[in-house]
């Protein structure tokens, strides 16, 4: 009974993180996308864009690495309670 309900408790957290995963995604992509077609649109703010931009990536990049790695961790520690 004791691994049924850890099991289930792995599920919802797995469930969690790809919510997140799903936000940062959509952040992302909405974001960049949007900063870079104003900044294109105008062109005298294209450096201030592109650096925004690039922060931007660069931060998704990481929040995405780290979301990654706990949805890997969360799966093994699952299928070390199906063992």
């Amino acid at each position: 009974m004791n691994k049924a309900l850890e099991k289930n408790r792995l599920d919802l957290a797995y469930q969690r993180q790809l919510y997140y995963l799903n936000g940062v995604i959509a952040l992302a992509t909405i974001g960049i996308i949007s900063f870079l077609g104003t900044f294109i649109w105008n062109r005298d703010y294209l450096l201030t864009g592109f650096i925004i931009v690039t922060i931007f990536i660069i931060i998704s990049y990481y929040s995405h690495n780290k979301i990654d790695n706990n949805l890997k961790d969360i799966s093994n520690k699952i299928k070390e309670l199906s063992k």
